[in-house]
Parts: C-alpha cells; structure tokens; sequence
C-alpha cells in the first residue's frame, strides 16, 4: 500500500489498515512510505502499489487504470505561522520563507491552488520543501515563516514540536473560489478553538481523501477491504486527530471516482 510521509496522516492510517487486515488469508498489507499522493499515483500506475491514499483534489480527469475502494476521510488544510507571527492572511505570505511540503507531493500542488486562489503566486515568495516531519520544529525556529500541510486536527507530529507556539490563519474564503474554479471537490469546514495556539474556531478548506486500487486489484481483495472499512471502522480511526472518523455511508462518497467492482458488490451486501 502506498502509503505517505512517516508520522503524517497517509501514513498512519496505511500502517492502521494494515494491522486490521493482518489476519485476512487472501493478502498481506505492507504499508511504503512516500512523498504524498503524486508518488502514490505513480506506483500504482507502475504496479508497485496495488492500493494507496491520494487526495481528491489530485487525481485530475485521467482515472486510467485506477479505481477507487472508499473514501476515507477528510483531509483538513492547515496553514501555519509562528504564534507571534504578523502573518494575519494569505496574502501576507508576500516575500516570505513557506513550507508547502515535499516537491513530489498532493500536497504542494493543492497549496498552489489555495495560494493562487488568493493571489498569492509562486514568484511571490521564497519556496522552501520541508516533510511534515520537520514542519513543526522549523516554524519555532524561524527557519520558514510559514507552512501549509494537510491532514487530520491537530497533527501530532507537528504539534508534538510546535504545541502552542503556532497559529492556523483562515482559509474560509479560498474553499468558496476553490469550489467556483475547480467544483465541489473542495468544501468549507472549520478547525475547533484550541488547537494548536489558536483561540477560537479557524475556517479552512477540506478535501476528501480516497483509497485507491489498481483496476486489476482482484474483486476478492477489493471486497476483503471493504469489509474491514465498514466492520472494522473503529479500528481505523486516529485517535489523537480531531475530526478524522468516517462514517460508513460515506465511504461510496468517491469524489466522481468509478468504485472497483469488488468494492461496489460488497457494499451493495452491505447497505443493499
């Protein structure tokens, strides 16, 4: 399974997923660490990854070769600034130092767009890639002025080096003209007062995240993973991310991504 950066919210859920299908006798779930959803595009499409995560938003018209098993949760974008930062908006990431994640990643690319979406052009500022890993630590630091990342609320492995000395600055606004340009792919959703250093409720842009497979992942796998998504849903959820549960009914919600076969058929036996 591609999976995504270590201690980031791809990776995590693959590692999850893996550790409930341990006993299904028809696979072995082995979780790769990568870059993000690019990466994972790519190894599936080269057949080195029969599954892997990828966000909506990334996947582009050209579905050859891919299917989706379900949706899995929503991925929560969240730009982030030194707590005494005067950073107030986007626009004042203006000749600044940000972090938009790995180069080979979904998630630089959907940064691009949210920046974009408020002005704010590559040229404008000073680009620096950084894992998730390293994120945190480097906004305490000052070694970028910002950086935006995507995923479940707080994330751990962010706040576990920055804690409160950070702040989320609003992207409320940017989901609407996100939604105008590229349709319903980006939605409207809010971070709760009290995470990171923030006081009150911070407005973002939410994305879903699918899993994917191969379109000649057999039907009986496809079927065993959506078996574990629905009974074993409990198992899967991060307990340390805000937010990040899914509902089962949800999981069909694919983002206008063809389900494989073997996952329609099994939710059909599910939900009728």
């Amino acid at each position: 399974m591609a999976g995504g950066q270590n201690g980031g919210f791809f990776a995590e859920f693959a590692h999850l997923l893996a550790a409930a299908a341990a006993s299904e006798p028809a696979f072995r779930l082995v979780p790769l660490e990568t870059p993000g959803t690019l990466q994972n595009l790519q190894l599936m499409r080269a057949g080195r990854a029969g599954i892997g995560r990828a966000l909506a938003d990334a996947l582009g018209t050209d579905l050859a070769g891919l299917a989706a098993v379900g949706r899995v949760y929503q991925t929560y974008w969240q730009l982030a600034v030194p707590l005494g930062s005067p950073i107030k908006s986007v626009a004042g990431l203006a000749g600044r130092t940000v972090s938009l994640g790995p180069a080979q990643s979904g998630t630089r690319s959907t940064a691009l767009r949210i920046l974009a979406a408020a002005g704010v052009r590559g040229g404008d500022f000073t680009e620096r890639p950084l894992g998730i890993a390293a994120t945190g630590s480097a906004l305490v630091t000052g070694t970028v002025d910002a950086a935006l990342f995507a995923g479940g609320v707080p994330l751990p492995i962010v706040a576990g080096s920055a804690g409160n000395k950070i702040r989320l600055i609003d992207l409320g606004a940017k989901a609407l003209l996100l939604q105008r340009q590229y349709g319903s792919v980006y939605q409207s959703t809010s971070i709760p007062a009290g995470v990171y250093g923030n006081a009150g409720e911070t407005r973002t842009v939410g994305v879903a995240s699918l899993l994917l497979a191969r379109s000649d992942l057999t039907d009986v796998v496809a079927g065993s993973l959506v078996d574990i998504l629905v009974s074993r849903s409990a198992d899967l959820v991060l307990p340390e991310f805000w937010g990040c549960s899914f509902w089962t009914r949800a999981l069909i919600t694919t983002a206008g991504v063809p389900l494989h076969p073997g996952a329609a058929a099994t939710y059909r036996r599910w939900h009728g």
